[in-house]
């Protein structure tokens, strides 16, 4: 026999055990005929009277399993008896949210409950709407009926403000952490606020007015060794290019540093016209074309007597091929900037053009995987060439693809490929190790983000 103290131990178990298992028994023959599919007795259950609307299972009224399966019987049935197709899961979902989250890219819920009058722009307490569920399953004829409909994308406001906020705090942490300044914390994200903020997007200014005194308060008691001392940098062509379209981005005005700057950035052009990179930290520090690209951008700006500079790096540019994407980006994009001729960039257009994955995105190399970093690049690079409108199916593919992969946080996820031969230190964005080129690759994305917002706005 069992002892008292054994039965209680059992029955605790038992009850604990109960306690961590929701219930989902169907509390009415309803809710059970239609989680089972079975068409024909939800039939003569709605015949005798059932009520469509009486109670739920999991919090899901009956209306929503239909849709679950794909009966399109069951659900006009339901309807016919009243079913309320504007009802919502528990997380505020609702019914043409789930219709539009079909994994078979099937339209037929959509577009009844679409005629039924479901809001086709309503949103779940997340902030997703039907619009972002279909896009999380690629750009399939759903999205397409519900862009017909009148489904916006005001996701991106949403999707854009949270990186925003994110990069702004971690700018100042890597900062703090290394008393420095970079490419990935400082100005590639200057450039990703200054475009949020011509777009109408929320920013912190104090925040932007404090990292461009950090970017001047590093340079401009070097201005002496920058002039004198050209090598003591690393990496001119891409550290301080990228340095001078950050400070351009927030409207920093020429002065004797942003001289001393483009002064140093001259110096480093080879006798081909070319603006070597240091070419061991991809994808950011990499590519000649990169340094090439940057250097030709911020001499146009800070530089003085600069059109046979630029002139010889455009012809560099137009003849040099393109390895990586990163080379055909900056290759585009320093064509862009250089005034080439359209034809030219028509060709290094349609190249990037045809490395488009079938997920919309783009990858660094082809054995990698899409990311934001070479996504975001691309459509900025195809955007600013004027070869691609933000209304264009590449470019829509490829913004669909930034928001179907950002993460909840507000960032994109890069993986690091650059050797760590500099001390890690914690700058406060999220990814650990991998943090420094997720944070450019976020940036990216929200420079591609930015570009297509006012086109979508007015859909």
């Amino acid at each position: 026999m069992k002892s008292a103290k054994a039965l209680m131990l059992i029955l605790f178990m038992a009850v604990s055990a109960r306690a961590q298992f929701p219930n989902f028994t169907p509390p009415t023959p309803l809710l059970g005929a239609a989680a089972r599919n079975e068409t024909s007795a939800v039939d003569r259950l709605l015949a005798a009277g059932a009520n469509p609307n009486e109670a739920k299972l999991a919090g899901f009224s009956p209306i929503f399993f239909p849709i679950f399966n794909e009966n399109m019987e069951m659900f006009r049935k339901m309807v016919q008896s009243g079913a309320d197709v504007k009802a919502t899961d528990p997380a505020g979902g609702t019914t043409l949210m789930w219709a539009a989250a079909n994994e078979h890219g099937v339209t037929d819920f959509v577009n009844e409950l679409i005629k039924l009058g479901v809001d086709v722009n309503a949103k779940n307490k997340d902030g997703d709407t039907a619009l972002t569920w279909a896009l999380r399953r690629g750009d399939t004829p759903i999205v397409a009926a519900l862009r017909k409909a009148g489904a916006t994308e005001d996701r991106i406001r949403a999707s854009v403000e949270r990186a925003i906020a994110l990069l702004q705090k971690s700018g100042p942490g890597f900062t703090k952490g290394s008393g420095c300044v970079s490419c990935h914390n400082q100005s590639l994200p200057q450039m990703a606020v200054s475009a949020a903020r011509k777009s109408g997007f929320a920013v912190d200014a104090q925040t932007s007015a404090d990292q461009v005194k950090a970017v001047i308060s590093l340079f401009s008691p070097a201005r002496e060794m920058m002039l004198q001392e050209p090598e003591r940098i690393p990496d001119v062509p891409v550290t301080v290019s990228y340095t001078l379209l950050g400070l351009s981005a927030e409207g920093y005005a020429p002065d004797a540093t942003t001289e001393a700057m483009a002064i140093t950035i001259s110096k480093h052009q080879a006798a081909d016209g070319h603006f070597r990179s240091f070419t061991i930290r991809p994808p950011l520090e990499s590519s000649d074309f990169t340094g090439t690209a940057l250097s030709v951008r911020a001499l146009q700006i800070y530089g003085k007597d600069t059109d046979k500079p630029i002139a010889m790096a455009r012809q560099w540019l137009e003849s040099a091929k393109p390895r990586t994407h990163e080379d055909a980006v900056m290759r585009l994009l320093g064509l862009s900037w250089s005034k080439a001729e359209q034809a030219r960039l028509k060709e290094a257009a349609a190249s990037i053009i045809a490395t488009q994955r079938p997920d919309g995105g783009w990858a660094q190399l082809p054995g990698l995987e899409t990311d934001a970093y070479a996504t975001g690049q691309a459509l900025v690079a195809l955007r600013n060439s004027g070869q691609v409108q933000t209304s264009d199916p590449v470019y829509r593919r490829g913004i669909d693809y930034l928001l179907r992969t950002q993460l909840q946080d507000g960032s994109w996820f890069v993986r690091s490929r650059a050797f760590p031969f500099q001390p890690y230190r914690d700058a406060g964005f999220p990814h650990g190790k991998d943090q420094f080129i997720s944070a450019a690759g976020t940036s990216w994305a929200i420079l591609a983000l930015s570009q297509v917002t006012p086109v979508l706005r007015t859909e």
